[in-house]
């Protein structure tokens, strides 16, 4: 066996595997609280199940957030009279590359931004003698465009 450092070396020839295997749990299970974090077979099983959440919460994070971004450009888009699938394919067509999170950021943030937009992609579907897809623009309420 070839070891390409003096420290894996000695950590062979002294049998201090052992050892680090149990600092390892302990520096991972160094914020809970009580048994969980001091004794050792107890740490172990709260520290893989905080191992096994964290790796399922980040997937269940990237749903979640598509969600909302999805749902707010729809939003956006139901003010202004305009489905969000019409919006996106009229933005790809004219070659705008902008993507569903930058559009929700807009929607929120730049709402002069994204009403202009939302006229652009309205002109061109006008242009090219497109049907005016989507939603009504509903009368009698206050939106954000009327301030």
């Amino acid at each position: 066996m070839v070891f390409l450092t003096f420290a894996n070396m000695a950590r062979k020839v002294v049998r201090l595997d052992k050892f680090w295997r149990k600092e390892m749990y302990k520096r991972m299970s160094w914020h809970f609280y009580g048994r969980k974090r001091n004794c050792f077979s107890i740490a172990v099983r709260y520290v893989r199940r905080a191992l096994r959440y964290s790796t399922q919460s980040r997937e269940l994070k990237k749903k979640s957030l598509t969600e909302l971004r999805l749902q707010r450009i729809e939003a956006a888009c139901q003010e202004h009279g305009m489905s969000a699938r019409t919006l996106q394919n009229g933005l790809v067509q004219s070659n705008v590359a902008l993507n569903k999170k930058i559009l929700a950021d807009l929607a929120i943030y730049e709402p002069r931004t994204f009403s202009s937009l939302v006229d652009f992609v309205h002109k061109r579907n006008s242009a090219l003698g497109l049907s005016p897809e989507g939603y009504p623009r509903p009368s009698g309420y206050l939106n954000r465009e009327m301030r």
